[in-house]
């Protein structure tokens, strides 16, 4: 899917197993994807142009910081292309030395719950996208810029490439292609670290379901040392993983930080019109559950990590050897967490961190705002 909108250019993602996978600079997967980024730039340059001659507003510079953020999670996800098929490969060897599953209800439940969370997502963006397009033609029927209605869309949606250019319709749906393209980048790169998470996360449940079974018995040191070498066969594969995705993540988490911080000020305004009440009430409740289900997701992996400690309680006291004493104070010393490049650690705590955050930057907005420092 994200190939089909010039990401992640990875060859033989049909393929059955993680050996088809490779990655090649010269490839057409590669050239459309480089094609795609230097379009973007060329837009974001003309994007540029237009908020130059507008009035300096907070609100006035979203769409430069919307072009530059896709811009730089582009660059991201082709850099974790070229990395991603020995990333997968080393992925596949620690899940093969899991626990196996017990039952196919088992193997399968972690495939129907990303394509679940895939689906959810993707059409929530897609209804998002509609809705906007519908307000955008509302926009251009009472307020036409030209006597052509079409024209008068086009002009509302890529003003920033004819406010350079003559008009002309190829012009029009090329810059109209280029916004999907960019919404959908916007999107993806969510839906790409929440799967990730969950990915992360499962591994945990697997030790887990396999210590439940063996709950309050006394098992060999044999036992504990393959449970406790399988865990850190995890926390060494979730440090491979964040190395390679941490500056996705942290591009997510400033993208939708800031544009929840411009839709709240967005929300003390009136609406122009009932479409574009709807439009914006959804974009915004969605991009909240966007949000939110991103930071639960990647802090599940926190909390997965910190399930064996609650088994371990159960452990015998004429079976607890130095392997499980070792374990515990392991789990309890280490943080196994995703990161946004280093800076901060992904966990519940951070949830609330973030609402704080996104409180505290609104108050100061609506404050200029009143104040006029914002224009």
């Amino acid at each position: 899917m994200a190939q089909c909108f010039c990401l992640m250019p990875v060859r033989g993602v049909l393929s059955k197993s993680v050996k088809g996978l490779s990655f090649r600079w010269l490839s057409f997967r590669t050239s459309y994807c480089l094609a795609y980024m230097a379009l973007t730039v060329a837009d974001s340059l003309l994007t540029l142009n237009l908020v130059r001659r507008a009035e300096l507003d907070v609100r006035n510079i979203e769409p430069m910081v919307f072009h530059t953020t896709i811009f730089l999670a582009s660059i991201g996800f082709l850099r974790l292309a070229s990395k991603w098929p020995k990333l997968m490969r080393r992925w596949q060897q620690v899940e093969r030395q899991l626990p196996a599953y017990r039952t196919w209800q088992e193997r399968g439940e972690l495939a129907k719950r990303i394509k679940t969370v895939t689906f959810v997502l993707i059409t929530m963006s897609l209804t998002e996208h509609l809705l906007s397009t519908i307000s955008a033609i509302h926009f251009a029927n009472y307020c036409p810029a030209t006597s052509d209605p079409i024209e008068s869309f086009f002009r509302n949606v890529v003003d920033q490439v004819f406010l350079v250019f003559n008009y002309s319709p190829w012009l029009a749906w090329l810059g109209k292609i280029e916004n999907i393209l960019l919404t959908f980048g916007w999107t993806y790169m969510d839906v790409f670290v929440l799967i990730i998470g969950i990915g992360l996360s499962s591994m945990f449940k697997r030790i887990k379901r396999q210590m439940e079974q063996h709950k309050g018995q006394a098992m060999p040191e044999s036992f504990w040392c393959e449970i406790r070498r399988q865990y850190m066969l995890i926390c060494d594969l979730i440090e491979e993983v964040d190395e390679a995705v941490s500056g996705i993540i942290m591009l997510s988490f400033a993208n939708n930080l800031y544009f929840v911080c411009i839709q709240c000020l967005k929300s003390i305004n009136t609406m122009p019109s009932i479409a574009h009440a709807i439009y914006f009430y959804f974009s915004f409740m969605f991009l909240l559950a966007r949000t939110l289900a991103v930071s639960l997701y990647l802090a599940e992996v926190n909390d997965r990590s910190r399930d064996p400690l609650a088994i371990l309680k159960y452990v015998p006291t004429n079976a607890y050897h130095i392997e499980v004493e070792r374990f515990a104070m392991e789990i309890n010393s280490m943080s196994v967490t995703m990161t946004g490049l280093r800076y901060f650690d992904i966990t519940r705590k951070l949830v609330l961190t973030v609402a704080g955050t996104i409180v505290t930057y609104e108050l100061v907005l609506i404050q200029f705002e009143n104040k006029g420092f914002l224009t």
